[in-house]
């Protein structure tokens, strides 16, 4: 008898676990449908979970999202046990990267910063660029000296910027609304621009790299599957 009720009290105890860490894990589809759900793991672009009342895991790809969280960090693939760091006063934080997609893996995507030689952004690679607060800071593709990217950010706020190959049908959404650039998450006082034509969310079908500014949502989650640091060029 004591062994069958310990049984069930073991029972009881891992259905209100997952029920708790259901509530607190969810992802918000880009048509603004909130999936509740329990995450079981993340590698790369690959997020897995499990919708609240089914008890087979899903995978999708985690750009397919415009919000989510994860409430237990550690079943994320975090192979450099990376962590995202709160910005020293007078300061901001710019990550730079660029998770795997198949198409145009092998080539270099190669980014200056201020017109000057900066870092090669490689797949699976990230770099934590320290800027100062209320200076103006850009960003370009070596080969592409007409998109840029301009961020005067405030103290303490943190951006991404992620590398894809254009020709690798890869989803992408700069981080923006109707009225301007979002004054959600952790970049809100800052200003921020992309001088590019026709810079909307979509695919991108033409030869070559491209740097934009992700959503911080995504990007603080999926930045952490990165397996190196993106090397000077």
């Amino acid at each position: 008898m004591n062994i069958k009720l310990t049984l069930l009290l073991l029972i009881l105890i891992h259905i209100n676990s997952y029920s708790q860490s259901s509530k607190s894990d969810f992802l918000v589809t880009k048509e603004d449908d909130t999936i509740f759900c329990k995450v079981v793991g993340l590698k790369g672009k690959r997020i897995e979970f499990i919708k609240r009342g089914e008890g087979k895991s899903r995978k999708k790809n985690i750009f397919n999202f415009s919000d989510l969280s994860i409430s237990n960090l550690s079943v994320i693939n975090n192979p450099l046990n990376l962590k995202i760091v709160k910005p020293e006063e007078g300061y901001a934080h710019i990550y730079l990267y660029r998770p795997y997609v198949y198409t145009g893996s092998a080539l270099a995507c190669k980014v200056e910063y201020n017109g000057e030689s900066f870092v090669n952004i490689k797949t699976y690679s990230y770099y934590l660029h320290k800027v100062k607060a209320g200076e103006v800071h850009t960003y370009n593709w070596n080969n592409d000296k007409k998109n840029i990217i301009t961020i005067k950010p405030s103290t303490g706020e943190t951006y991404f910027i992620r590398g894809s190959f254009k020709a690798s049908f890869e989803q992408w959404e700069p981080w923006r609304t109707n009225t301007g650039w979002s004054s959600q998450s952790t970049f809100s006082s800052g200003s921020i621009s992309n001088n590019t034509t026709g810079f909307n969310s979509g695919f991108m079908v033409t030869n070559g790299m491209n740097i934009f500014i992700d959503n911080p949502n995504t990007a603080k989650y999926a930045i952490l599957t990165m397996k190196k640091e993106s090397p000077k060029y």
